[in-house]
C-alpha cells in the first residue's frame, strides 16, 4: 500500500509582494473615494444645520415681527436673566441667542449660567470640528452678513437683514426680494485654530455684535487656511460654502465669486441685480 503525503506550498516571496501590492493600489483607489462621501456627507450635514437656522429666523420673525439683531457692540458685554430673556432693543445679545428658542434650545435660552459655556451643535459645520467651547464660551462656525460695510463699528451702515441693535427689520425692508438677499454663511478660519479659536473665534456664539458672529461682505469668501482675516466669509468645504437665503433656503456661493458680488448679495436694499457664477 502506497502512502500519499500532500504538503502545502509556502507562499513564494514574490507572490506576498503581489498581493502587498495589490492592496496597496486598492487602498489608494478607494481612499479618494471615501474622502469625498464623507466630504459630501459633511457638506450635507451643514445645509441641514443652515437650513433649520433660516428656518428659526423666520419663526422669529412670525412671533416679533421683526428678524432677531446682531446685538450690540462686544465691549457692551449681553446680560442674561432667568425667565424669558429681553427681546428687541432690550436685548444685547446677538442672533444666534435670539434664536435658541426656535431651535429647541428654550431651556438653554433661559439659563445664564450655562447659555455662555454651552456649545450649541446646530452652528458647527461637522466638515471643521465638532461642538466644542473654549474658555468658558461656546464657539460657533456661521455669521451674519452685516452688508458692504459696519464690521464691528458702532455707525453702520448696516444694510443686512441681521442688522446691529436698536436698527428694526422687517420682511418689508427687503426691498431687494428675500430669495435675492445673502443672511448668514459659513465664515473663513484657519484649520490650525479650530480648536483653539483666534481673536476673531474666541468670543462664542452668545455674544453681542462682534466678529465671531459677524461678517462683512466687502471681503470674498475663501477656503479656510492660514489666510483667513477677521470679519470674512468661507468655509471647509471644496469649493464653496453654503449660504442662508432671506427666505430660508440655503444655496452655496463660491469662492470663485467676483468681488463685487457679495456686497451686492448682502444688502437689502440697493436694487441692484448680481447672479453668482
Amino acid at each position: 500500500m502506497t502512502t500519499r503525503v500532500f504538503t502545502r506550498r509556502a507562499l513564494a516571496l514574490i507572490e506576498v509582494l503581489v498581493v502587498v501590492a495589490v492592496l496597496a493600489l486598492l487602498t489608494a483607489l478607494l481612499l479618494p473615494a471615501v474622502q469625498k462621501v464623507r466630504e459630501s456627507a459633511a457638506r450635507v450635514a451643514c445645509r441641514n444645520h443652515l437650513k433649520q437656522i433660516g428656518t428659526a429666523l423666520h419663526a422669529h420673525h412670525d412671533q416679533y415681527a421683526r428678524f432677531p439683531s446682531g446685538g450690540t457692540l462686544w465691549s457692551e458685554p449681553p446680560t442674561y436673566s432667568y425667565g424669558a430673556p429681553a427681546t428687541g432693543a432690550a436685548q444685547n445679545a446677538g442672533w444666534p441667542f435670539q434664536l435658541l428658542p426656535f431651535i429647541e434650545q428654550g431651556d438653554l435660552y433661559c439659563s445664564p449660567t450655562l447659555v455662555v459655556a454651552a456649545p450649541v451643535p446646530l452652528y458647527f459645520c461637522p466638515a471643521r470640528r465638532a461642538p466644542l467651547a473654549i474658555q468658558g464660551r461656546g464657539l460657533i462656525d456661521y455669521a451674519s452678513a452685516t452688508g458692504p460695510g459696519g464690521g464691528a463699528t458702532e455707525t453702520g451702515p448696516y444694510y443686512g437683514v441681521i442688522a446691529r441693535n436698536p436698527n428694526v427689520v422687517r420682511v418689508a425692508d427687503v426691498t431687494d426680494g428675500l430669495s435675492n438677499t445673502f443672511v448668514i454663511g459659513e465664515k473663513r478660519l484657519n484649520p490650525a485654530q479650530y480648536l483653539t479659536g483666534c481673536w476673531f473665534d474666541d468670543t462664542g456664539a452668545m455674544a453681542g455684535w462682534d466678529n465671531d458672529i459677524v461678517c462683512i461682505t466687502t471681503l470674498g469668501p475663501g477656503p479656510d487656511g492660514a489666510g483667513a482675516q477677521a470679519y470674512q466669509f468661507g468655509s471647509a468645504h471644496p469649493a464653496g460654502m453654503n449660504a442662508v437665503w432671506g427666505d430660508g433656503s440655503v444655496r452655496p456661493i463660491g469662492y470663485d465669486t467676483a468681488a463685487h458680488v457679495l456686497p451686492v448679495l448682502g444688502d437689502r436694499r440697493d436694487g441692484a441685480v448680481a447672479e453668482l457664477p
